[in-house]
């Protein structure tokens, strides 16, 4: 009987072990992602204080049965990063091609190659990008790659130039109401020319009175303020001639050809012939165009011609002269020459084309001169504020360079 008993307690104790191992177990599972316990630890839960070799044995079957997790994988799942696979945002994005381009020493090879991935970033987001290039174009901050040693690496000239480049590609209404808010801040020439040609390309004609304003302010800004004095006007005209009313002249010779034709040939008649008959055509021509292209001639005759010299300043003097027309005057004056175009010219240009060609007669030194002469005349009669000073101005400028060659 004793021995019953003894074999009794000992299956009990066995029981007991069982039990708990299984209670253990549950818990494990239940809590695996925070603590799992040693086998050292599972086996001191399992046995009773009285160890005996049935209950090891049956603690160790019930352990070895157990699902329990790999520490390898979920310790590798902790230490991600909780951000490793989140795209940074346009604004970190931003930050960083700011701090690259204001470097002060040498942009190093991996520096270009951050600022190119991520301004690609930036196109690849989308509209999403907008505000952030917006917010920092209107800072109106600019870094000129060409003064930093290695600045070449960067594709752009500037890092302006390189964000406007990126709402180009990014397109779409948004970004060219970004474009079209830099329009109306800069008064950068070259910057107003590309983003003429990125909204023009964009949406065709639909900014041209924003792009045509844009020009003429940053060339009475120039003639205005001392400040802007040494900024190269030339990409401004160059709006005015692409978007402008510059278009006048190759509109007459298709629209009007006869009046067109007749004009010139009356400039090209011997000493000052047809000056009268151009006057009465610049007064009382039934179409701009036509007064234009009249008031061009008579420019054209001033390079030759006193009397020509003196109508185009009496013209001036009482305002008959606008500043769209002045623009187109300004190259004149400088020596461009209007000729009826020879039919049979091979390889025709878009001035052919339309009826005539234009070459320039103020190549010597002398010839030069003389054209510097004659533009300051004219900018003793015209307001030293206006737009017509400016043209003629950047025209005085384009032919003292000439004689520095």
């Amino acid at each position: 009987m004793p021995r019953n008993r003894k074999l009794l307690i000992v299956g009990v104790g066995a029981l007991s072990a069982a039990l708990i191992v299984s209670l253990v177990a549950l818990k494990v599972s239940k809590n695996s992602a925070s603590a799992l316990p040693s086998p050292s630890d599972s086996q001191t839960l399992a046995q009773p204080e009285n160890k005996t070799p049935a209950a090891v044995a049956t603690a160790a079957a019930v352990r070895d049965n157990l699902a329990r997790p790999i520490p390898s994988v979920q310790f590798a799942k902790t230490e991600t990063p909780p951000n490793a696979l989140t795209p940074r945002t346009p604004q970190q994005l931003v930050s960083e091609i700011l701090e690259i381009s204001s470097t002060e020493g040498p942009i190093t090879a991996e520096q270009a190659e951050k600022f190119k991935r991520n301004l690609e970033e930036l196109i690849k987001q989308g509209a999403v990008s907008i505000p952030a290039i917006r917010e920092l174009l209107d800072k109106k901050m600019e870094f000129d790659y060409a003064d930093v040693p290695g600045g070449e690496q960067m594709g752009y000239a500037s890092l302006r130039a390189g964000l406007l480049d990126a709402l180009r590609q990014i397109g779409g209404p948004e970004a060219q109401e970004a474009m079209v808010q830099v329009l109306q801040t800069s008064a950068l020439p070259a910057e107003l020319l590309a983003i003429a040609n990125n909204l023009d390309q964009e949406a065709p004609g639909q900014y041209r009175e924003q792009i045509l304003y844009a020009a003429r302010e940053s060339i009475a800004m120039a003639a205005t303020n001392p400040a802007a004095a040494n900024i190269e006007l030339g990409p401004a005209f160059r709006i005015l001639q692409n978007y402008g009313d510059a278009n006048t002249t190759f509109d007459a010779a298709k629209n009007e050809p006869a009046n067109f034709n007749n004009a010139i040939n009356l400039a090209n008649m011997p000493e000052g012939q047809g000056l009268a008959a151009l006057v009465q055509m610049a007064e009382n021509s039934s179409s701009a165009s036509g007064q234009t292209i009249a008031t061009e001639m008579i420019a054209q005759m001033a390079g030759q011609n006193s009397k020509a010299v003196d109508t185009l300043m009496q013209m001036a003097q009482n305002g008959q002269i606008s500043n769209s027309t002045w623009e187109k005057l300004a190259p004149i004056l400088g020596g461009d020459q209007y000729q009826v175009a020879n039919p049979s010219s091979q390889s025709p240009s878009d001035a052919q084309s339309s009826g005539f060609t234009i070459i320039n007669n103020a190549t010597t030194a002398d010839q030069i001169n003389q054209r510097i002469a004659l533009i300051d005349q004219l900018l003793g009669v015209v307001p030293s504020d206006s737009a017509a000073a400016a043209s003629l101005r950047n025209q005085h400028n384009l032919l003292s360079g000439k004689l520095g060659k």
